[in-house]
């Protein structure tokens, strides 16, 4: 375990607030209007201490997404650590998923808000980033594994099923987001129902005659 010496103790607790404050101002006025020096006035902190931490908005912007991804990225690996059953790790991924952005909808409802522009700008950063690549691998592996168990077809490419995969809960949360879906009070029930999608598709079984059928 590394111990830290004050000073650098002290930086991570300033970028914190800076972050913090960074949230907290880009929720209430949008990415274009906040400034750095509103950001530095909520941290209580002088603008030039900002940008000894942050090269500009876009550069907090991005910094503050991936602290985001990491978060969701650590309570995902814990949780599904927990279980051995791959169709119960592809639901609590899918619950920490929706959840996670449930609760931040505030901060994230800012990216699809943005003009395109701004939005391929952050998107390529934060693709580029170590955190994202082991998002990306944490996605792959579940999708991966679901194919190894007969959930999931495997004469199916992997690389096209973990697309097909993200691509349905994402736009769950894109939906909430813009507010084009009903936002779900319970997560788990909704990572039920993107899971069942998912897997079972939504057309009736061929020889059952059900109500949607008719």
């Amino acid at each position: 375990m590394v111990v830290l010496n004050r000073k650098d103790r002290d930086r991570l607790l300033r970028k914190a607030d800076i972050l913090k404050a960074a949230e907290h101002v880009f929720a209430l006025k949008g990415y274009d209007k906040a400034t750095i020096q509103d950001i530095a006035k909520k941290a209580q902190y002088a603008t030039g201490t900002v940008y000894l931490y942050f090269r500009d908005k876009g550069d907090l912007y991005c910094s503050l997404l991936e602290e985001k991804m990491k978060d969701l990225l650590s309570g995902i690996k814990e949780k599904t650590s927990l279980v051995k059953d791959t169709k119960a790790k592809l639901e609590i991924f899918l619950e920490e998923e929706l959840g996670f952005f449930k609760l931040n909808q505030d901060f994230f409802k800012i990216f699809v808000s943005e003009n395109n522009g701004l939005r391929f700008a952050i998107g390529f950063r934060i693709s580029r980033s170590l955190v994202f690549r082991e998002y990306s691998e944490c996605v792959s592996n579940l999708v991966k594994k679901a194919q190894q168990k007969g959930l999931i077809r495997r004469d199916l490419y992997p690389d096209q099923i973990i697309d097909i995969f993200r691509s349905i809960f994402t736009s769950v949360i894109l939906g909430w987001l813009r507010k084009e879906l009903r936002e779900p009070k319970d997560a788990k029930e909704m990572s039920r129902f993107v899971l069942d999608i998912f897997l079972n598709g939504i057309g009736c079984k061929k020889g059952l005659i059900t109500d949607c059928c008719i």
